[in-house]
C-alpha cells in the first residue's frame, strides 16, 4: 500500500494533512533522519473527583495494593503513576475544578506573567502551527458550562461538545463551496480585527494605568487570534488525512456510555495522524438516562454528595470506575499502535487523568486524585507528597515536569515550586 522509497521530512509533514492513509503513520524507515516522532499530551478531568479511599493506595512505591478504582488499568501498572499529595492549594469546591489545568482561579491571576494559562495550552503554544489544530478542548457533556482550557490572558476556550462536529474537524473532506466560505470567513474575520484593532488604538492616549493594563490586554488577545487565523489559512488547502473509522449514526444522541469511548478513539486517531499532539477532555454530567450506566439510578451530583451512605457510594463506584476504566481503555488503543520511532504512541504522549476536586462529599480541592501514563517517564509506583503546614506540594510542579518533557526550555509554570521529584525520565 505504502512505497518504502525515501521520503523528504518536509513531503511527510505534508503528506500528514494529506492523501496518505495515515493509520498507522509510515514505517521508520520511510523518513529521513531529520524526522523526530514528536511528544503528545492528553489531560481528562472528571469534574466530581473521585471516592479518595477507592483512587489513592494505602502504600507507597512499586509494591502497593491497587485500590477499587485503579483496578482497571492493573494491565498498564508499569505505565503509568498514581499521585498523592499533590493540589493547587485552593478551596471554592466545585467551582475550583475548572482550573485543574491552570492551578490559578481567574480571579486571582493578576501578576502572573501568562495569567492563569493551562497546561495543555502553553504546550499548545508551544506547538503553534506544526499542526492542523494546535490544541483540540473536547468536553462529553452537551449541556455543560464547564471548561479546563485556559489561555495566556486568561480567556476560557469553548469546547468541542459534538463527536460529530470532531470527526468533521478531523476527517471530513471539504468540498469547493466549503472551502470558498471557509476563505472568506477568515477574510472577514482579518477584517474584523483591523477595525477593532483601529478602533481601540484610538482609545490608548489619555487612559490611566489600569484602563491601559486592559487595553494591553486587549491587543494581546487580538494578537492571538490574528495568529489562529493565519494557522488556519496555512491550513486550509491541505487535505485531511483519511480514516477507515466511522462514527455510528447519529453520535451525539448516544448515551454517555456509548459516546465516552468514541471520544477516545477520535482522539487516538487525532494523535496518530498528527491532527495535533495535545488534547483536553471534560467530563461533566451524566446526560440522559444517568448515561447508559446500568446500575446508576441517581444523578451524578447527588451521589457525589454522599453523606458516606454506603449503597450511594457504591452506586457512585460505577461511574468513577467506568471512567477510569474507558481512560484504561484508551491507554490499551495508545500502546497498541507502533510509531515511526520504533515506541509505542503511549510512550509518545504523556496521559493525564484526575480532577479538580478530591472529595465532592466534602468540597474538598485538597490531595487531588491524579495519575499520569506514558511519555518516556519510568512509571509502575504510588509516589506520595507529604504536606508541609498548611501547604501541599504544588501540582504545577507535576505540569512543569511533562512541559519540559514536551519540549519547553522552561523553569517554571504557574505555582510550580520546581520540577516533580522521584519522576524520572526512561533513560
Amino acid at each position: 500500500m505504502y512505497s518504502h522509497k525515501k521520503i523528504g521530512r518536509r513531503r511527510f509533514l505534508q503528506g500528514i494533512g494529506g492523501s496518505f492513509l495515515a493509520l498507522p503513520l509510515l514505517n521508520v524507515h520511510s523518513f529521513d533522519g531529520n524526522f523526530v516522532t514528536p511528544k503528545r499530551i492528553t489531560a481528562t478531568g472528571v469534574f466530581y473527583g473521585f471516592v479518595p479511599e477507592n483512587f489513592h493506595p494505602q502504600q507507597t512505591g512499586s509494591d502497593y495494593e491497587s485500590p477499587l478504582l485503579l483496578k482497571s488499568l492493573e494491565p498498564f501498572r508499569q505505565d503509568y503513576t498514581v499521585f498523592s499529595g499533590l493540589d493547587h492549594n485552593l478551596t471554592g469546591g466545585h467551582n475550583s475544578t475548572k482550573f485543574f489545568l491552570s492551578g490559578i482561579p481567574s480571579s486571582q491571576s493578576k501578576g502572573f506573567s501568562e495569567s492563569n494559562i493551562s497546561v495543555d495550552q502553553k504546550a499548545a503554544n508551544f506547538v503553534g502551527g506544526e499542526t492542523r489544530y494546535p490544541s483540540l478542548t473536547l468536553d462529553s457533556d452537551r449541556g455543560s458550562e464547564h471548561t479546563l482550557a485556559w489561555t495566556k490572558n486568561g480567556n476560557n476556550i469553548q469546547p468541542i461538545r459534538s463527536l460529530e462536529k470532531l470527526y468533521q474537524l478531523l476527517f471530513r473532506k471539504d468540498n469547493p463551496a466549503s472551502l470558498r466560505q471557509a476563505e472568506k470567513d477568515l477574510a472577514d474575520k482579518r477584517s474584523i480585527l483591523d477595525l477593532a484593532r483601529s478602533e481601540a488604538a484610538s482609545f490608548k492616549n489619555g487612559l490611566g494605568r489600569e484602563d491601559s493594563e486592559k487595553l494591553d490586554q486587549y491587543f494581546t488577545s487580538v494578537r492571538e487570534f490574528e495568529k489562529r487565523i493565519e494557522q488556519s489559512t496555512v491550513w486550509l488547502d491541505k487535505e485531511k488525512p483519511v480514516t477507515p473509522f466511522k462514527l455510528p449514526a447519529r453520535a451525539d444522541s448516544l448515551t454517555l456510555k456509548d459516546k465516552t469511548p468514541l471520544f477516545y478513539d477520535l482522539m487516538a486517531l487525532a494523535l496518530q495522524t498528527d491532527s495535533t499532539r495535545v488534547i483536553s477532555l471534560a467530563f461533566t454530567n451524566l446526560g440522559k438516562e444517568n448515561g447508559g450506566l446500568s446500575g446508576v439510578s441517581r444523578g451524578y451530583h447527588t451521589l457525589s454528595h454522599h453523606g458516606q451512605v454506603q449503597d450511594a457510594i457504591n452506586e457512585l463506584s460505577i461511574i468513577e470506575k467506568f471512567h477510569v476504566e474507558q481512560f484504561s481503555r484508551f491507554l490499551g488503543k495508545l500502546k497498541d499502535i507502533t510509531e515511526p520511532n520504533g515506541k509505542t504512541l503511549l510512550d509518545n504522549t504523556m496521559a493525564l487523568l484526575g480532577s479538580g476536586m478530591s472529595n465532592a462529599n466534602s468540597h474538598s480541592n485538597r490531595d487531588l486524585p491524579v495519575l499520569l501514563a506514558g511519555g518516556g517517564f519510568k512509571h509502575g509506583q504510588h509516589l506520595h507528597f507529604a504536606r508541609n503546614g498548611k501547604h501541599s506540594t504544588p501540582l504545577c510542579n507535576l505540569y512543569l515536569s511533562m512541559l519540559q518533557n514536551f519540549g519547553l526550555e522552561i523553569d517554571t509554570f504557574n505555582t510550580a515550586s520546581g520540577t516533580l521529584t522521584g519522576l524520572t525520565k526512561v533513560t
